[in-house]
């Protein structure tokens, strides 16, 4: 019964923190919920499948331009949002052609060169664009931070909800792990393990593109900077101290990674940024190999 109880308080608790937290603080937890999603996509791809890429922003900023420039020439922000998903999963799909045959840092490689190929389409697409001017005033229909906050809260526990019950009740679940750990025992068993890889790759874009249309509805500016290759490191780091394979850490790892160097830069500390993601990282990396969300398991159990 307390494994039902505790998750259904916790998300009353988490519904409440607006009544609580002033609008600089809910700004950021909003953001980070933005970003909880990209790390999703990484636990999917790598934390389940075991294949590492290092081209998650790429995805987000299909996602986000897309719904920016159609929202811009009259498209509803639902509809702009949603064919934001569907052309970050295309993209995906065209990606993991040539990329699931890729292993080790040959798909790292490749992965990251797709990120920075997108970075470089945003910034010289200038007439679709904007480049490096940015698009400015995406319409959204006005909602207010409480209702985007519950709106983000709501759309993590669904997507914590899914991967949970992908990694222990679904079969893909079973399918994706057993090729993450022996591929080749994976195809001996008769798993077509490229098609595998591809539908990992598929789902993972349409949630990094997902993440991308939900940041551009909130923030409606965009440019080019915010989906270059140190924005997939930053995603990839927030997965590594959450824990590679962990929803919830992930969710916990973008929450702190986003606003402890925030809450620094309020107080004047700016040089600090980097040196507390690197002491996260390195301490995750000593002392809680399997990350936050290790730890969390090890507490329940």
């Amino acid at each position: 019964m307390s494994r039902r109880v505790l998750p259904i308080a916790a998300v009353v608790v988490l519904a409440g923190l607006p009544l609580t937290f002033g609008a600089f603080w809910i700004n950021m937890v909003i953001t980070a919920l933005i970003f909880s999603l990209a790390v999703f996509s990484i636990n999917l791809l790598t934390g389940l499948t075991g294949l590492l890429s290092f081209g998650q922003a790429g995805f987000v900023g299909i996602g986000a331009y897309t719904l920016g420039v159609l929202a811009k020439q009259g498209y509803p922000p639902m509809l702009a949002g949603f064919y934001g998903v569907l052309l970050a999963m295309l993209c995906g799909f065209l990606l993991g052609l040539p990329a699931a045959r890729l292993k080790g840092h040959y798909l790292a490689i490749g992965t990251l060169g797709f990120g920075i190929l997108v970075y470089q389409l945003l910034t010289n697409s200038v007439d679709i664009t904007r480049g490096p001017m940015g698009l400015i005033g995406i319409p959204t229909g006005g909602i207010d931070k409480q209702t985007w906050y519950l709106i983000m809260l709501a759309v993590c526990v669904a997507m914590l909800a899914a991967l949970a019950y992908i990694d222990r009740y679904s079969a893909l679940g079973v399918v994706l792990k057993m090729v993450r750990h022996d591929e080749i025992a994976a195809q001996a068993s008769g798993i077509n393990t490229f098609a595998v890889k591809l539908i990992a790759f598929t789902v993972s874009a349409g949630i990094a593109g997902l993440s991308g249309a939900l940041f551009a509805a909130y923030v409606r500016f965009l440019t080019p900077d915010l989906f270059n290759e140190q924005e997939s490191f930053r995603y990839m780091m927030m997965a590594v101290v959450g824990g590679i394979g962990s929803p919830l850490g992930g969710v916990v790892a973008s929450v702190m990674l986003t606003m402890i160097p925030e809450g620094l830069r309020a107080l004047g500390e700016d040089n600090l940024r980097l040196l507390v993601y690197g002491t996260m990282v390195l301490f995750v990396l000593w002392f809680l190999p399997t990350g936050i969300g290790g730890l969390v398991e090890r507490l329940r159990k």
